[in-house]
């Protein structure tokens, strides 16, 4: 969580001299489609990263857990690269995304929580 506040933050700085009017392209994942994509994204990192998923097994079943999030999301590869390097390169669209998939995160985390008192 510390790392997405990081984030958060250092986007936010550069966000500073972004041009507020810019409109975001129709090849483009919308802010809220990519903030769910992203969501997902996150979620499988984390999950590698704490051992709920073992890399061997992901490696060794030749699965590839980020396709499926894709085709979940029912987007393709090129559609979340595209997607990805625009919002990369317009620092205010990143944040806006971002804050979006930061508070997603917290009320998933919030959730949780309260499902276990």
């Amino acid at each position: 969580m510390r790392y997405f506040l990081v984030l958060f933050f250092s986007v936010l700085l550069f966000s500073c001299s972004q041009d507020k009017t810019l409109s975001i392209p129709d090849s483009v994942l919308s802010e809220d489609k990519m903030a769910e994509v992203m969501v997902d994204i996150h979620l499988l990192e984390a999950s590698l990263n704490i051992s709920i998923l073992s890399k061997d097994k992901v490696s060794k079943d030749n699965v590839n857990p980020t396709t499926d999030i894709l085709k979940r999301h029912h987007i393709t590869k090129q559609q979340y690269d595209e997607s990805f390097s625009f919002y990369s390169h317009n620092p205010m669209l990143l944040s806006e995304m971002y804050l979006k998939v930061l508070n997603e995160l917290s009320r998933m985390q919030a959730q949780v929580t309260n499902s276990k008192e």
